[in-house]
């Protein structure tokens, strides 16, 4: 789960999307190191913004988006 950043943006505002990519960025300079699974700030991130965008697609009535490495397509 949540091993790439999700393309689908929706139910994202503009701002959370500044604000998200903003503390991604600072993370990788400023955070703690690399850490497996659920410890990792990055993927913790992802996560949550991969459960965000599929409860926004739920109320829509559209399908959950998977979390897919978009290096494979």
């Amino acid at each position: 789960m949540a091993k790439h950043i999700p393309k689908d943006r929706t139910g994202l505002s503009l701002g959370y999307r500044a604000l998200w990519r903003t503390r991604y960025v600072l993370y990788t300079f400023f955070g703690p190191a690399t850490q497996s699974g659920m410890r990792d700030p990055h993927y913790r991130m992802r996560a949550e913004r991969l459960e965000r965008v599929n409860a926004a697609r739920a109320a829509q009535g559209l399908e959950p988006v998977e979390d897919v490495d978009p290096r494979t397509r």
